[in-house]
């Protein structure tokens, strides 16, 4: 596989959390921990390592520098896709996030040697070990804060915007000029794109491209769409939309309900909607709207400067990007099935 820019310097981040967390496995549990193979593409997409530990099977492993509550249902949904037994690698994981991982059966390990694995003859459970101070780095990349984050979704999400000069890339992805610049420098250096005379942006790792961009968007961008939340009467009003209404009144249909269109896997429980209405009608169509954090309408202001593609000859959707990003932050199996219909239907590469 052919490496360009700083990605050798990631792989090498990347080995060295699946070796710590390999060595803290064998200190505390004195069972075997071995690597079978390193980074490569499966038919369901790009697998980080595939390790067998004691004498369980091999097992797909999903390698994170950091897993958080918010990110959580990003690294599940990428373990999903193989159809195979997978475990989850990182730095550290809290007690709170072993719990929760624990009571859905999933697997883990971090360097501090907290982990849960379980085959029918063994059971490992180890938690509340401290996180190790030599594994501890200050800052994030910029591409994967709010800036960049619009950046590479006008990559992933704009038919031909590949191609496209910085200055369209910019007033696409709503950031000054100079960013887009700057933010390709940064992918560059990640070793996920290079720029090409002949075809332009070449992305080399679509895939880990999404799989990164999904897990920054809840900490990094989606806090900044002023979302608002409300617990309303009516909640089958986008029912009644048509797409020209959706287009006048600036929105579009996104999370559960867009989701249910497009795969007739989900019955929609809280509706999510990106745009900037008039919400004083609007209030008359959901009817009676009380503001709730935990209600079942969503509103969020669109950070996307560009027109959405026709999806569905009625409602008129985000990105499928977008849709799967929401679904994905959800994290129930429910959410996680319907999202991998969506990733394999609407963000495999053309």
């Amino acid at each position: 596989m052919a490496l360009k820019g700083n990605s050798r310097v990631k792989m090498i981040k990347t080995d060295q959390i699946l070796r710590g967390a390999l060595d803290a496995f064998r200190e505390t549990t004195g069972l075997p921990a071995k690597v079978r193979a390193k980074e490569g593409h499966l038919p369901a997409g790009y697998a980080d390592a595939e390790i067998r530990l004691g004498d369980g099977k091999p097992m797909i492993a999903e390698i994170k520098k950091t897993l958080r509550p918010a990110t959580l249902g990003a690294a599940l949904a990428n373990l999903k896709r193989f159809n195979r037994q997978g475990i989850l690698i990182t730095e550290y994981i809290t007690p709170q996030v072993g719990e929760k991982l624990k009571e859905m059966e999933i697997p883990f390990l971090d360097v501090a040697g907290n982990a849960f694995f379980k085959t029918p003859t063994t059971l490992v459970y180890v938690t509340g070990r401290k996180r190790p101070t030599e594994f501890i780095t200050p800052g994030r990349n910029r591409a994967f804060r709010a800036a960049g984050l619009k950046v590479i979704f006008t990559l992933l999400a704009l038919k031909g915007q590949l191609k496209g000069t910085t200055r369209e890339i910019a007033h696409n992805s709503g950031v000054a000029n100079g960013t887009v610049g700057n933010i390709i420098k940064d992918l560059e250096q990640l070793g996920l794109l290079y720029r090409s005379k002949a075809k332009g942006i070449v992305l080399e790792n679509r895939d880990k491209l999404i799989d990164s961009w999904v897990e920054a968007y809840p900490r990094e961008l989606r806090p900044q769409l002023k979302a608002q939340r409300f617990q309303i009467v009516h909640p089958d009003w986008w029912k009644e939309f048509t797409y020209d209404r959706w287009q006048k009144e600036q929105m579009c249909l996104g999370g559960e309900p867009a989701a249910a269109l497009l795969t007739k896997y989900l019955y929609p429980e809280k509706i999510t909607v990106y745009g900037r209405p008039d919400f004083r009608k609007l209030a008359r169509v959901v009817e009676q709207p009380v503001r709730d954090e935990r209600g079942n309408f969503e509103l969020l202001e669109p950070f996307w400067n560009f027109e959405t593609e026709t999806l569905h000859e009625v409602h008129r959707l985000c990105p499928p990007l977008l849709i799967y990003a929401d679904l994905v932050i959800a994290g129930d199996a429910r959410h996680l099935d319907a999202a991998n219909i969506i990733r394999e239907r609407y963000l495999h590469e053309s």
